[in-house]
């Protein structure tokens, strides 16, 4: 299931292994929930993506950390839910805050 979000990026990176794997990782800062007693400040989560997002992200570059829309898939990894990165842009006009439901990723 693919959705889209609006989240504060404050950076991204790839690699490139020798054995042909390649991905990104996408890390965003969202503020903690406020009825959650366990929580202060803001919260980072780092999300994987495929290699080629940066090219998307470079755009951005010289403005991060900046918000963006994202689309994103929930996907099992390891009997927890984690999301993926699938694309990235500037957030429409008309776009609302939407939160991703809360899985044993976020770090």
């Amino acid at each position: 299931m693919i959705n889209t979000i609006q989240a504060h990026v404050i950076g991204a990176s790839r690699y490139s292994m020798d054995n042909g794997v390649k991905g990104a990782k996408v890390t965003i800062m969202q503020p903690s929930a406020q009825d959650n007693e366990n929580q202060l400040g803001n919260q980072v989560s780092t999300m994987s993506a495929p290699y080629e997002i940066l090219d998307q992200l470079h755009a951005f570059a010289p403005h991060m950390p900046c918000p963006l829309e994202l689309d994103i898939e929930f996907r099992a990894s390891g009997g927890k839910a984690t999301m993926h990165v699938l694309a990235a842009r500037k957030p429409s006009a008309t776009g609302g805050q939407q939160q991703p439901a809360s899985n044993g990723d976020k770090k």
